[in-house]
């Protein structure tokens, strides 16, 4: 489990801080005690113009998807943060402010950087949500950074 961790959120972008506040209203009305990793892909794949949520389209993968998997998986505890924020959510912004430093695309921690942060995490409700929609986390991220327009040898390696 990541250790606790200072989270760039003040340098999201405003769609990535609402994709947040999604999978914050989304933990909170299936009574999680944190915003886990499937909440957070719930919130960023609402983002209806993110390269993300075009990708996911293509292959019928829907935020709907996500919201109603979730509750089948068993809850991810919070270690007792008070930020309502898995750890594993944390180590997913982090992970995108550094593929924003990367690809060097935007001023702004958006939920594409966002959305490649997480899919590199091979843990959480997010990646068994992956996994049961036989989705390769990998692939997908290949395929946001080739959209992007930058050569995948760019990508961040975690």
């Amino acid at each position: 489990m990541p250790q606790k961790m200072k989270t760039p959120i003040k340098e999201l972008s405003p769609k990535a801080l609402d994709a947040l506040e999604r999978g914050r209203e989304l933990a909170r009305e299936q009574g999680a005690s944190c915003c886990a990793t499937a909440h957070l892909i719930f919130g960023l794949t609402l983002d209806h113009l993110s390269l993300g949520n075009r990708i996911l389209d293509d292959i019928n993968i829907y935020p709907e998807m996500f919201r109603d998997h979730l509750k089948k998986l068993p809850k991810e505890i919070d270690p007792g943060e008070d930020s309502g924020l898995h750890p594993l959510v944390h180590l997913a912004i982090k992970r995108g402010k550094e593929a924003k430093q990367k690809l060097k695309n935007s001023k702004d921690i958006t939920t594409d950087h966002v959305l490649l942060g997480l899919l590199s995490i091979k843990e959480g409700s997010a990646y068994e949500c992956l996994k049961e929609f036989s989705v390769e986390p990998d692939e997908i991220s290949k395929e946001i950074v080739e959209a992007i327009g930058v050569d995948i040898t760019e990508r961040p390696t975690w």
